[in-house]
């Protein structure tokens, strides 16, 4: 089972099968990738024909993007984060068995998703600063904004400059397109499409598993 056709990193058919469960996580996690990837294409591919029809090459509030769901695109690209942070740390944790190596591969290989998750869509940083994180870092990680520019929308475009001292400060979360992160991304771990899911729960052979099934709880 290739998991990484850049770097051809390859899991072992003993190997998947014992981690038979991670492998249907990587499969869910592809399905919800490819469909957020789908929907903010569609949206996309809208807001760039109104954009010609204006000749406008950015924007980032009203005018082309009146109507635009700003807020479930803001959402969007969180989830896009997350779940690609999610899949590539299994991946590097399936081919290096090891928590570290596995965290670094996945900063190597989407240092910009990585740090947009870090920052903001796993927890904004303004509300869990690191040492490392300046006050415009701190205010741009609530700045959920989704900018167009020039065919694609991105998120972490904008951010503030602070003073510190005699110093001007800039955010250190860097700005992303989820489309052209998801076409990177593709052929890297998908470059035959969508992964096949699985519609029912697999037991490996020889063993047996108990499910409890809660449904009572909210938030």
């Amino acid at each position: 089972m290739i998991l990484d056709h850049t770097e051809n990193l390859v899991l072992s058919d003993e190997s998947a099968k014992q981690h038979e469960y991670a492998t249907e996580a990587l499969a869910r996690l592809t399905d919800g990738l490819f469909w957020i990837n789908e929907d903010v294409k569609r949206i996309e591919k809208y807001t760039t024909t109104r954009a010609r029809k204006k000749d406008v090459e950015i924007a980032s509030a009203g005018g082309i993007l009146e109507n635009t769901p700003l807020g479930r695109l803001s959402c969007q690209f969180q989830w896009y984060a997350v779940s690609a942070y999610n899949y590539a740390q299994l991946v590097g944790w399936l081919v290096y068995g090891d928590t570290a190596q596995a965290k670094e591969y996945v900063n190597r290989v989407m240092p910009n998703i990585s740090k947009y998750r870090n920052k903001v869509a796993a927890h904004f940083a303004l509300t869990d600063p690191r040492k490392d994180d300046n006050i415009a870092t701190l205010s741009a990680s609530v700045m959920t904004y989704i900018v167009y520019a020039k065919g694609h929308f991105y998120a972490g475009s904008v951010s503030p400059k602070t003073r510190e001292g005699k110093e001007i400060e800039q955010s250190n979360i860097p700005a992303w397109s989820l489309t052209v992160a998801h076409q990177q991304l593709g052929e890297r771990f998908w470059p035959a499409g969508r992964t096949k899911t699985y519609p029912a729960i697999m037991i490996p052979a020889g063993e047996s598993l108990e499910i409890n099934v809660n449904y009572l709880t909210g938030a």
